[in-house]
């Protein structure tokens, strides 16, 4: 534990309040009293942490289907299967709304239930872009990795804005709420549609007059679906930003300059998310290969990376620490790229012997559980029961 926390932090442990702002209508007016009746189903005897776990186990069958029907992201599964993944996908969602409605039925509020909340949530992001990428067809190659590139910016982003307003911000259109319905409609459209759907041609984009090398590219539904992605990473950055800025400038302790240099201070934090980026992207330019023949590594490498980024940020947040800028799994692409030209180009080793041990590796190196026993209690059981 003294590894991320040292001893005199954990007495602010019990200064952890929740705090949340949700603006969302369908999840006021709807889903709220859906979770409420839901939550009414489990036992006072189970741990909310556990009703978020079971509610990645609805992820990882949809994961597993992908794998047995749809290994190459591009083939159409039988119809049962995408209806499968909408139900899971609505189920996780369910789950996921339902843990923090238990943990107060319980009395088991508390931060290491926000720090599994999250963690879970951090896992479950890569897991739903390898099942996504099968219901619209990417592919395995730069669609799924674009598309993981959206969905982990957005995660990180809102975690980083959690870590300096101390509060969740969901808007009237958030990821977490109508992201997700949309994504259940999605599933369950290709269900009754079919997959075609997505890759359906739109029109030829000739580019070559530009220069550089560049051609005639054919565009269809999921190249839209991409581009979505990425617009969506700016409003949500700039709604992440805008945020940050309010709750510094609301600070009536803080001079106008102090609170402009925090405001600075701060937006540093997204830096880490964009050099270990930048420092993938080397990877995958130095070796094309590795974004289709090993794609799968790649994305679950990345996916464990920025899942425990965001695990020591929130951490940070909840035991009240300074900010974790250097993080050592962000730096393996560097010395993944380094060893993989000096052991193809100088030791004449294929990169197919040397590229998949870089990917177990990587896996391996980003594994950190987080034990939290402060405060004398248990992670998926309840040990002091409410009276």
């Amino acid at each position: 534990m003294g590894v991320y926390t040292p001893a005199n932090k954990l007495e602010n442990l019990k200064l952890y309040k929740y705090s949340s702002e949700d603006q969302s209508y369908v999840s006021k007016y709807i889903l709220k009293r859906y979770w409420n009746w839901f939550t009414t189903l489990f036992p006072l005897s189970m741990a909310p942490n556990l009703i978020t776990l079971l509610g990645l186990v609805f992820i990882i069958v949809s994961v597993l289907l992908v794998l047995y029907f749809d290994p190459y992201l591009d083939t159409p599964s039988p119809s049962w299967v995408y209806l499968v993944h909408a139900f899971n996908l609505f189920m996780y969602q369910t789950f996921d709304g339902c843990d923090g409605c238990h943990a107060r039925r319980t009395g088991q509020s508390g931060p290491l239930g926000e720090l599994f909340d999250h963690s879970i949530d951090a896992i479950n992001t890569t897991l739903l872009v390898i099942v996504t990428s099968s219901v619209f067809q990417f592919g395995v190659g730069y669609k799924t990795l674009f598309s993981q590139f959206s969905v982990l910016a957005n995660f990180y982003t809102s975690t980083w804005e959690t870590f300096h307003t101390h509060t969740l911000f969901l808007s009237c259109v958030s990821g977490p709420v109508e992201g997700m319905l949309l994504l259940v409609f999605c599933y369950a459209l290709t269900g009754f549609i079919g997959p075609g759907l997505w890759t359906a041609h739109l029109f030829d984009l000739d580019l070559s007059s530009l220069g550089f090398g560049l051609g005639e590219y054919s565009l269809d539904v999921s190249h839209f679906l991409i581009g979505f992605g990425f617009v969506g990473i700016y409003f949500n950055v700039a709604a992440a930003a805008g945020n940050v800025a309010k709750k510094y400038r609301s600070n009536i302790r803080l001079s106008r300059d102090t609170a402009e240099t925090e405001i600075a201070n701060a937006k540093e934090g997204l830096l880490p998310f964009a050099a270990y980026f930048v420092f993938l992207g080397f990877l995958i330019w130095s070796f094309p290969d590795v974004a289709s023949t090993y794609c799968y590594a790649l994305v679950f490498s990345t996916g464990s990376t920025m899942a425990f980024c965001v695990g020591r940020i929130i951490l940070a947040h909840l035991t009240l620490q300074d900010f974790p800028f250097f993080q050592i799994p962000t730096l393996v692409p560097i010395l993944q790229t380094f060893l993989a030209h000096y052991f193809i180009t100088f030791c004449d080793y294929r990169p197919s012997v040397v590229l998949p041990p870089w990917s177990g590796w990587h896996r391996l190196d980003n594994w950190n559980p987080h034990h939290v026993h402060f405060g004398n209690i248990y992670a998926l059981t309840i040990k002091h029961k409410k009276i």
